[in-house]
């Protein structure tokens, strides 16, 4: 089934959030913050935080904005570098 672009079923729609767990992990780490204080500053549990650190979850938007502002950090510091997954344009 061909997916429309602006809708839900996309398969791949939050795949650059996916791809930050590396990343996401470092800068807790340098933050000095458990799994358990992140998820606490970010508004979610640390299952959530676990599990975006391992990749078995993606981050809304809005989570990633959570956890960026949790972290200190600008979004784009959690997101891959374009130029090193290979999409820069």
């Amino acid at each position: 089934m061909p997916t429309v672009p602006g809708t839900v079923n996309q398969p791949n729609r939050h795949k650059v959030l996916t791809q930050h767990p590396r990343r996401l992990r470092r800068r807790r780490i340098e933050a000095g913050l458990t799994l358990e204080q992140l998820g606490s500053l970010a508004g979610y549990t640390k299952q959530h935080m676990s599990a975006l650190e391992l990749g078995q979850a993606s981050a809304s938007p809005p989570c990633l904005l959570a956890v960026a502002n949790a972290l200190g950090c600008e979004i784009a510091d959690l997101l891959p570098d374009e130029e090193a997954d290979g999409t820069a344009a």
